[in-house]
């Protein structure tokens, strides 16, 4: 059973060590190194996991074993007890050699004992371990979970911000395309209306002559017909 025990722990060694690995992991540098940050958080979250599934149950490997070590311990504990009992038994009946013979028997379920309570100590030692193992990786997966929800928002964040740079950049370049051709098609508006005014004033100072000519020629109609009728009472 001691040897079983061992062996146990031995197997127990090189998940503990990756336990901690895991622990001491930084998050960032992970994120750092990866081309995918979700994909490799979410990768490590799930490695973590596994390996909790797997120190849980080398914990519970760990109490069946030390149970088992405990009740062996328990039972040596009782067989030196009755041995003691049966050398007392044969000396009070004067039996020196059979009381002998079970105190010998009480040395070697003491000595057994003994191995046993040793073994007992070290399981329970490490038995500790794979506990505080347990409650630091389910503590660091909680932490790693967090940081996970943190960075990937920010990694999110920083790609739509990045996005939208590049959106506005392109838009200063059509802001710059748009407000050149506004500019070329104010100058064009403006030599057409500057066209349309030359004319109209044109056609419009011509129509102006014709009725100032129109208007002169009524004048002097007119004066005419009232001078000839001033001296057609003057020679009556």
């Amino acid at each position: 059973m001691i040897t079983q025990w061992q062996h146990e722990g031995g197997c127990h060694v090189g998940l503990l060590d990756r336990v901690r690995d895991i622990i001491r992991a930084n998050v960032g540098d992970i994120v750092n190194r990866a081309e995918d940050p979700e994909k490799a958080l979410d990768q490590m979250i799930a490695d973590m996991n596994e390996n909790l599934v797997k120190v849980r149950q080398a914990a519970a490997l760990a109490i069946a074993a030390q149970n088992r070590l405990q009740a062996e311990y328990e039972q040596r504990l009782k067989a030196v007890q009755d041995w003691q009992r049966r050398a007392e038994l044969a000396v009070d009946r004067g039996d020196d050699d059979l009381a002998r013979q079970a105190l010998t028997k009480k040395l070697q379920y003491q000595h057994e004992a003994d191995q046993l309570r040793a073994s007992v100590e070290a399981q329970s030692s490490h038995l500790d371990e794979l506990r505080s193992s347990v409650q630091a990786l389910e503590a660091r997966i909680q932490q790693t979970i967090v940081q996970r929800n943190q960075l990937i928002a920010r990694y999110r964040t920083a790609q739509v911000s990045q996005k939208l740079d590049q959106e506005l950049a392109k838009t200063g370049d059509v802001t710059s395309i748009l407000g050149r051709l506004e500019a070329k098609t104010v100058d064009a508006e403006a030599q057409a209306a500057a066209y349309h005014e030359l004319s109209r004033d044109s056609l419009e100072e011509r129509f102006a002559q014709l009725e100032q000519g129109s208007s002169v020629e009524d004048e002097l109609a007119a004066l005419k017909q009232q001078r000839l009728l001033t001296e057609g009472r003057r020679d009556q």
